[in-house]
């Protein structure tokens, strides 16, 4: 066998061979051993002599030199891509952040909570009903009407950017499993959230201050309902994905 460090020619099973080894005494079970001065080459051992060698070269894969069995070269061709040039080094296990485009339950309920945001928004925030003499009338206030805003002091158009959002980062989340994108999302539904709250709670207290005497019948309308579910909805879906991450 050829020494390709020195250069030199070294029979097959000598003492030089042996050296090369892996550490310790001979092994028992025929196999390639790596050296003990370089762990990209390996010796053969087929039970009582070291008869082969091989190296590790990058883009081929190893290159046999010396005398082993067909079925114990190996291939030639180049292995998976690894971490670490050393082929004994193991593979690492990582988590691929780009699947792909994906759609799974949890992002399509985001995209339907965003869709029903913006919906909601626009919808009816407030709902008037009554009489005058004989003639009955039905009023509605969207939640992007100037007279919400004049109201409680915020209108639909908080909630609807948010629900434009949550859109957006569920389609992000189709492609990407990054981290950021769910803490982001998380954030997003709950930031919504609060100010469903707050319209809801504020609308509320205005209807409960209408008088007795009056003969119109005030109340909540379906937008704002459908906003604050949509939020509340989308803010446990966020936390419920960013826990499975």
């Amino acid at each position: 066998m050829d020494n390709e460090e020195t250069g030199t020619t070294v029979p097959v099973g000598s003492a030089w061979d042996a050296g090369q080894g892996a550490a310790g005494p001979n092994p028992k079970a025929p196999g390639w051993y790596p050296t003990r001065t370089n762990p990209s080459d390996q010796n053969y051992w087929d039970g009582q002599n070291w008869t082969g060698r091989r190296r590790w070269t990058t883009g081929k894969g190893w290159v046999v030199v010396g005398d082993a069995p067909e079925d114990a070269t190996g291939s030639t061709q180049a292995p998976e891509r690894r971490s670490s040039a050393n082929p004994y080094v193991p593979m690492a296990v990582t988590k691929s952040t780009t699947t792909g485009l994906t759609f799974n339950l949890g992002v399509f309920l985001l995209l339907v909570c965003g869709i029903a945001l913006m919906y909601g928004s626009v919808g009816s925030w407030v709902h008037v009903t009554g009489n005058l003499g004989i003639a009955d009338f039905h009023v509605s206030f969207d939640g992007i009407d100037p007279g919400i805003s004049t109201l409680i002091g915020v209108n639909g158009w908080v909630t609807f950017i948010g629900g434009v959002l949550l859109v957006v980062f569920a389609c992000f989340e189709m492609m990407s499993e990054e981290l950021q994108l769910a803490i982001f999302t998380v954030i997003i539904a709950a930031v919504t959230t609060v100010f469903a709250i707050y319209d809801m709670f504020r609308i509320v207290q205005k209807i409960s201050q209408v008088p007795a005497s009056v003969s119109s019948d005030v109340s909540v309308g379906w937008g704002l309902i459908c906003v604050l579910s949509a939020a509340v909805l989308a803010t446990l879906i966020a936390i419920v994905k960013l826990i499975q991450q």
